[in-house]
Order: structure tokens, then C-alpha cells, then sequence
């Protein structure tokens, strides 16, 4: 038997792709709606903001956009929060984090991919809290405690998760191609 006989097509790598992605999907929802319900809201890691980022950061940002963009309204249909705010967000965390992937290391691990996506989520949630009080015309301060909890949480699991899913998979960037 030759050795093109047993490498699968590229249609086969294509059809193998998109299971992944929705376990991802369908993951990421199950965590975000259970942690919203069990644990305090200082406690919460936006699961979504690491798959997003993951997936960007392991392929090209098309990819990494239309995953941000999938994964954020599917996060702001569920948690009830204005519809299409995480969209965005996460659409520009799918785009930047691919572009970053490819400027920076892309075996970025440890401290380094730590404080990358804890200062990534952080950002993303002073600025998620203040348009929605700016779209719903309220007032309030932002719970700096729980914003600043919340993104060192998510830059542990974060690190935590692409060492988990590297191992999964030896070649990301060759996954999601």
C-alpha cells in the first residue's frame, strides 16, 4: 500500500474540521450557562473570549473573525446581554489574536500566554461594561473587582486550555487550515 493510499483528502480534513469547532461551540456554551448559575459573577472566566482567541491564534484570521463572531452572539444569546456586543468583541479577538499568532511565537506558553489573554480579557470587559451603559443610557460604576478577578481567571484557564488542546492535536496551525 502506497503512502497516498493512506493519507486522508483534503475533503476528509475539511468534514473532520467542523465537528471540532462545534464541540467547541457547544462546550463553551455549556460552561458559560453553568458557571452563570452556580458560581459569583467574580468567579467567572469567559470561556468563549479563550476558545475564540484559541482558535484564532491557530489559524488564519477569517477563521478566527467568523469563529469570534459565531461563539460571541451565540455567548450574548445566552447569558441575555445586548445582542450582537460580545459578537463584535469576540470577532476582533478572533482577528487580532490570528495576526498575533503570527508576530509573536506561536509556542507563546506560560507567563507570557497568561498575561496575554488576562490583558485581552480584561480590556475586553472594561470596554463590554461600558457600551452597554453607554447603548442603554444607565449610569454606574464598573466593578473593577470583578472585571480584574475575572480576567486573571480567564488567563489561567486560558493557558491552561491551549496546553490542554495542543496536546490534543500536534499541528493547530495544519487543524484549522
Amino acid at each position: 500500500m502506497s503512502i497516498q493510499e493512506r493519507t486522508p483528502s483534503s475533503q476528509d480534513n475539511y468534514i473532520m474540521r467542523i465537528p471540532y469547532l462545534g464541540i467547541l461551540l457547544v462546550l463553551t456554551m455549556v460552561l458559560d450557562f453553568l458557571q452563570s448559575r452556580l458560581l459569583p459573577l467574580y468567579l467567572n472566566i469567559d470561556w468563549t473570549l479563550v476558545f475564540v482567541f484559541y482558535i484564532g491564534w491557530s489559524s488564519n484570521p477569517v477563521k478566527g473573525s467568523l469563529a469570534g463572531t459565531v461563539f460571541g452572539i451565540a455567548q450574548d444569546f445566552l447569558l441575555g446581554v445586548m445582542l450582537g456586543l460580545n459578537g463584535v468583541f469576540k470577532t476582533l479577538i478572533g482577528y487580532f489574536s490570528s495576526y498575533l499568532g503570527t508576530i509573536l511565537n506561536p509556542d507563546l506558553e506560560g507567563l507570557l500566554r497568561f498575561v496575554l489573554i488576562a490583558f485581552i480579557s480584561f480590556v475586553n470587559n472594561l470596554t463590554l461594561y461600558w457600551f452597554q451603559h453607554v447603548l442603554t443610557n444607565t449610569r454606574g460604576a464598573v466593578p473593577l473587582w470583578t472585571v480584574l478577578s475575572g480576567a486573571v481567571l480567564t488567563g489561567i484557564a486560558g493557558d491552561l486550555l491551549f496546553r490542554l488542546l495542543d496536546r490534543l492535536q500536534s499541528r493547530p496551525k495544519q487543524f484549522f487550515s
